[in-house]
């Protein structure tokens, strides 16, 4: 019995103790590298702006991360060289299976140096249309207008025709406006224009345009495009078709089967009412 109490004493001497020191440090070395990680992307926001901050602080948490652990391995005697040796190997192998990782990886590199969009930047890519959530190492998440998440890996942002919606401050809102073949073009056209200066969200600068697109058999096509703060937009939007409609109906001005098409720009639905 003495002899199996020297034993367990010696095992937990040489192996459980220095075992437990080990997780011990390791979880210390993470709770510090993510603390350290959070003070370096709360300084470097002001001056870096959001997405290169937070890209530079998970850089900088990876690398503390690996040297903690290097140091960990030093500690316990463990030849590094040996190990390192032993990681090239096992990381070439891992290096063919992970290819695309590693494609996403550098890909979102230039997406943070680029910066072709922002978080809160409201973007089009390979039909998904959402606003920029967050930018993470290997991807991109965009939350939808009806409120869904998409993930979109870094390499197809990079490779992909991509729309910044919201990039520029002002954005045209493009309408195309049927009525009926026997109205008089010049008394639409007028009509059209003071509902145009009557809206409060409608820039003066630069001037909204106004013309007739075509004359069909049943409607005269008049093409409308105003320029509105990007934040106005949807609501611009919505408020000019009313206008319409009412100034319409006020006026007699009749529409050919009872329709307004709308065309809208890039991102945005076609509506017909």
């Amino acid at each position: 019995m003495t002899v199996n109490t020297s034993k367990l004493n010696a095992a937990l001497t040489d192996y459980a103790l220095p075992f437990l020191g080990i997780c011990a440090w390791l979880i210390f070395g993470l709770w510090a590298s993510s603390l350290l990680a959070r003070l370096l992307y709360a300084g470097l926001t002001h001056k870096l702006g959001t997405d290169k901050a937070r890209a530079v602080s998970k850089g900088f948490k990876f690398l503390l991360i690996v040297l903690f652990v290097v140091s960990l391995i030093r500690g316990a005697g463990v030849d590094i060289t040996a190990v390192l040796g032993a990681a090239g190997v096992a990381g070439v192998a891992i290096g063919f299976a992970s290819q695309t990782s590693l494609s996403n990886l550098i890909s979102g590199l230039f997406l943070v140096l680029e910066r072709p969009f922002k978080i809160g930047d409201l973007i089009e890519v390979d039909g998904s249309t959402g606003i920029v959530h967050s930018i993470e190492m290997l991807s991109t998440y965009i939350r939808t207008f009806d409120n869904r998440v998409v993930r979109i890996p870094n390499e197809m942002l990079a490779k992909s025709k991509l729309i910044n919606l919201t990039h520029y401050p002002i954005r045209r809102i493009d309408l195309e406006i049927r009525v009926a073949c026997k109205e008089e073009p010049a008394r639409v056209m007028t009509v059209l224009r003071e509902v145009i200066i009557a809206n409060p969200s409608c820039f003066n600068e630069p001037e909204p345009l106004i013309a007739l697109r075509r004359v069909g058999g049943a409607s005269l096509d008049f093409f409308v495009a105003v320029w509105v703060d990007r934040k106005e937009f949807l609501a611009t939007r919505t408020s000019l078709l009313r206008d319409i409609k009412e100034r319409f109906d006020r006026e007699g001005i009749a529409l050919p089967y009872g329709r307004v098409a709308v065309v809208q720009g890039a991102g945005e639905p076609t509506m017909k009412l």
